[in-house]
């Protein structure tokens, strides 16, 4: 079988740059590799840029496939839709979509049209299923972890069970990717993961989500040996020697302290790259910061989500205390990692002075990079089932987290308030942050003062706008430090 897979890699709600936004999709690889060792040959039309209905049918075309596969997002879902039409409407290719969406949600990707498959759950071993029962003439209907359709009626199969030995697996499918679409900061880095899942519930995360499709979801999180992650980064070198950096897209790469004392004297002895990882701020102490440091961490990217503790805790489900974030950051300050914080608003129940809770926690912990996203509910999350409850949810089609937007009818902020705090993020950390080092009487008044500023009814919001345009016009950038994230 020839398969070909589409993955579309731009926003469209935020600014389009000239330069490619592609990044090497994991996912994508690890499909490719397996399908591979089976004997099936793959392609991959990688979309960094939107690309029009003729241009896509000319792509697919040239590689003759015989199954066109998307892998989709939630946010990325809409692009999907209308790819997926144009393969069925010109080429009359039969389709299969994959990935996080069509796991969680996956009667809305089963009841488009131009959808003839859909993959629940880990993918490898079904897509392959799926190859062979086509290639060889066999009925699909009977496959698992493949929803299909005939005629009127649908399929619906339920997932494998989950991969226990990520070991087994082939390493991802690199050759697929054409690095000529990467982003310039994505050239000389090596994307891996160590482990799939995430044991944590956090309400407005998939991951709660995606456990509950499995037959054995007591086997949710699984980590590769750090031998067979050396054997992966060994590997890449030994094609690109010119990498320069490795990132580690794993949800938490210090999740299991027996292992990363493995990991890191392995990483330490034969690769000596900087990394790049993410961490949870209350499973990070010194011992693991000085592991991460001795290793090669060159930065780390922790979740502070809300800075109000009993949004974190009630709304959220992040069981940690402002106490251990700030001791986190500290830590990988003292043994000289850079940090990014991942930082969200507009969530249910959230008001503007809870809001400014978060931005008041980074201007305590002074990260060297924040990101801030405004709240998308996914598909069946906790959080989407309180927003739906509520009457918040609203109409507006997002294709990415960071388009400082809401689409959300929220309870307790407006949407301009939302808006507000995403596109002056860094200014008023840097206002608090100066504001609180003046330590007296006057600054504790000015705090009040700027609180009162950015909340109040009162101040008219033409106001609040010009003093906020001003204020980004005149700040020093230098509190981004230049992390590639």
């Amino acid at each position: 079988m020839r398969v070909t897979f589409i993955y579309p890699d731009y926003f469209e709600t935020q600014d389009i740059h000239i330069e490619p936004q592609g990044r090497m999709y994991l996912g994508i690889g690890y499909l490719s590799a397996f399908l591979k060792r089976a004997g099936h040959q793959t392609e991959l039309v990688h979309l960094v840029r939107p690309e029009g209905r003729e241009g896509l049918v000319e792509s697919v075309s040239r590689s003759r496939p015989d199954l066109v596969a998307l892998s989709a997002t939630t946010l990325q879902f809409g692009k999907v839709r209308q790819l997926a039409s144009w393969v069925k409407d010109e080429l009359g290719l039969p389709v299969v979509c994959g990935g996080v969406h069509p796991t969680t949600a996956p009667e809305e990707v089963m009841g488009e049209p131009a959808i003839d498959y859909v993959c629940v759950g880990e993918g490898e071993e079904s897509l392959l299923e799926l190859c062979n029962a086509l290639q060889s003439g066999e009925p699909t209907e009977g496959i698992a972890g493949i929803w299909s359709k005939s005629g009127a009626s649908v399929a619906r199969n339920p997932a494998r069970p989950l991969v226990e030995d990520l070991d087994s697996l082939p390493f991802p499918d690199r050759e697929v990717f054409d690095t000529s679409k990467f982003a310039r900061n994505q050239k000389n880095r090596l994307s891996i993961m160590a482990s799939r899942g995430c044991p944590f519930h956090c309400s407005y995360c998939c991951n709660h989500v995606l456990r509950s499709v499995y037959p054995n979801p007591e086997s949710y999180v699984r980590f590769r040996s750090p031998e067979n992650v050396m054997a992966e980064i060994d590997e890449a070198l030994s094609r690109d020697p010119g990498l320069e950096q490795v990132r580690f897209e794993d949800d938490i790469l210090t999740l299991d302290r027996r292992w990363f004392r493995r990991f890191a004297a392995l990483y330490t002895d034969r690769v000596r790259l900087p990394f790049i990882c993410n961490a949870r701020v209350d499973l990070l102490d010194e011992e693991m910061v000085s592991l991460l440091a001795g290793a090669g961490c060159s930065a780390v990217a922790m979740g502070i989500e809300s800075g109000n503790a009993w949004l974190r805790r009630n709304v959220l489900k992040r069981n940690m205390t402002d106490e251990k974030i700030c001791r986190a950051f500290d830590l990988c300050r003292r043994y000289g990692i850079d940090t990014v914080s991942l930082n969200m608003t507009g969530f249910p129940r959230e008001t503007i002075g809870m809001a400014l809770d978060t931005i008041k926690m980074n201007s305590r912990v002074e990260p060297g990079l924040a990101q801030v996203t405004a709240l998308v509910p996914f598909p069946n999350t906790r959080i989407f089932e309180v927003c739906a409850d509520g009457g918040m949810l609203g109409a507006e089609d997002l294709d990415t987290l960071f388009s400082g937007r809401s689409g959300l009818q929220l309870d307790g902020m407006s949407r301009e308030q939302v808006n507000m705090v995403c596109e002056n993020f860094v200014l008023l950390m840097v206002w608090y942050r100066k504001l609180s080092a003046m330590k007296s009487p006057l600054g504790a008044a000015a705090v009040r003062l700027l609180d009162w500023f950015l909340s109040s009814r009162a101040v008219p919001g033409a106001l609040r706008e010009m003093v906020l345009e001003k204020g980004r016009y005149r700040l020093d950038w230098k509190y981004y430090i230049g992390i590639d994230y």
